[in-house]
């Protein structure tokens, strides 16, 4: 009985834990009403459930910040599988291999409050500052927000590739020129 709950990782043998990519390898639907073993990246976690969202199993991974990542799941004989947050995953219905979490491909930042996303891994300032319509590009410039709060003015390197991040960006638009004052 001691070997027993070992095991099954200090569980009793009636809180019997599904390996849910051992039963996809023999061909096997998991049973419904169990405790399920799944893999996340690396890392095996344990579920009370069978229905799980996207984010219980970035969460349970500890994964942060979620908008950050991407999570798929590995389907038997088939390809990746993207799942959303919110999206609900039936773990006991058998095919699940294991699940896989990538770096986000699309990255959100903001010029002067204003939304923008982009798929692209690095933009310039003017490049930015197109996107978000302030044009021409040549009239302004670029201060980044720093996550402290602190303030950095990209003034004089407008065309320096930045390097776009998760979680967002936040960026002013600062006018070059004089500003009239009646």
């Amino acid at each position: 009985m001691e070997k027993e709950t070992e095991k099954l990782g200090g569980q009793e043998p009636h809180d019997e834990i599904i390996d849910v990519e051992a039963f996809t390898k023999e061909g096997k639907r998991p049973p419904v009403g169990k405790k399920y073993k799944v893999k996340i990246g690396e890392h095996y976690f344990i579920f009370d459930h069978h229905v799980v969202t996207g984010r219980e199993l970035l969460e349970k991974a500890s994964i942060r910040p979620l908008e950050c990542f991407w999570l798929y799941q590995k389907l038997k004989d088939c390809d990746f599988e993207k799942i959303d947050l919110t999206e609900k995953v039936d773990l006991a219905k058998g095919g699940i291999e294991h699940f896989v979490v990538k770096p986000t491909e699309v990255f959100n930042y903001f010029v002067d409050s204003e939304p923008e996303t982009t798929d692209q891994k690095e933009l310039s300032p003017n490049q930015i500052l197109e996107a978000a319509g302030l044009t021409p590009v040549s009239d302004y410039y670029l201060v980044r927000i720093n996550s402290d709060g602190s303030q950095t003015s990209l003034k004089d390197s407008p065309t320096t590739p930045l390097k776009m991040v998760c979680p967002a960006v936040k960026f002013i638009s600062a006018f070059r020129g004089e500003t009239n004052v009646s």
